[in-house]
């Protein structure tokens, strides 16, 4: 259990940090831009054992459940609380 938490909870922060990366990119910030291009394959790195670790395809569907609610949740915080 706690590995899926670790997945939805890295995909919530990647979904969040690539739309600062876009926002950066829209608005030509260039120091932003340079930030959120180095962190970003970073921010992988807490969940990417667990993917390359599981061994059947029960797992790999429970990993893809985690990071799709990580990823909504990701963009529900970003289109009602950041934006």
């Amino acid at each position: 259990m706690k590995k899926y938490i670790i997945i939805g909870f890295s995909c919530l922060i990647i979904e969040i940090a690539s739309t600062f990366y876009i926002r950066s990119v829209s608005e030509f910030n260039v120091v932003g831009m340079l930030f959120f291009a180095f962190i970003g394959p970073f921010l992988g790195l807490p969940f990417i054992s667990y993917i390359i670790e599981s061994e059947n395809r029960l797992e790999r569907f429970k990993i893809a459940l985690a990071s799709a609610i990580g990823y909504m949740l990701g963009a529900i915080i970003v289109i009602y609380i950041i934006a």
